[in-house]
């Protein structure tokens, strides 16, 4: 079963033997939880989304991430591609310094976008500019919406949620200035996100006919 806000509260409870909440309310453990939800989707990109039929308009080379469909809570871009008949082309990505000197040098070049970078975190650039307005797919990751209650859906998947009590344990022994139980709570946070991103990452075998 999914895990909901009052499982996270007791694994975090036990981890900081306060079980029957004398030192932590459930409403701070909550926010606690909440930034380690957060911590994990930003570490791991655990929550990704395809967003479809995104339009690139003629002349326009950059774009707002808080105007797409999950708006704030974008944390990256991992790729954009555009259709051209009946292709679909990924645009490369470049390094913000790279892709103004490759492809903003000409200031009344139009063509079909090759590249994209971000400048900052708010802002994406394609290069060229293009010629015509273009439908494209973002592949964005994202931050999760808060759980309030356990009627909220948990959007971790459940084979990231482990790393959550341990980052919502840091937060609170962090507050409470215990700085050495914090570092290990932080340490065993750090060791299960890795453990899960090897776990996740090395189960698909790339290519079966290449061994």
């Amino acid at each position: 079963m999914p895990v909901v806000l009052s499982d996270y509260i007791t694994q975090t409870r036990r981890l900081l033997h306060d079980a029957t909440g004398q030192f932590w309310s459930n409403s701070e453990l909550t926010d606690y939880i909440n930034q380690g939800r957060n911590r994990v989707a930003q570490d791991s990109k655990c929550l990704r989304q395809l967003l479809t039929g995104v339009t690139l308009s003629n002349n326009v080379e950059n774009y707002s991430v808080s105007a797409l469909t999950n708006g704030s809570r974008v944390i990256d871009i991992m790729g954009i591609s555009i259709y051209w008949g009946n292709t679909r082309i990924k645009l490369q990505y470049k390094p913000w310094s790279q892709f103004d000197a490759e492809f903003r040098y000409w200031q009344n070049m139009q063509s079909r976008p090759i590249a994209f970078s971000r400048l900052g975190a708010l802002t994406v650039y394609v290069g060229p500019k293009p010629d015509q307005n273009y439908t494209s797919d973002w592949d964005i990751a994202y931050l999760p919406e808060a759980l309030v209650s356990d009627n909220t859906a948990e959007q971790i998947p459940d084979l990231f949620s482990s790393p959550v009590k341990y980052y919502a344990a840091y937060l609170a022994k962090f507050k409470e200035q215990s700085y050495g139980e914090a570092e290990m709570f932080k340490g065993e946070y750090n060791q299960n996100i890795m453990q899960i991103a090897r776990s996740y990452m090395t189960r698909v075998i790339p290519d079966p006919y290449a061994y």
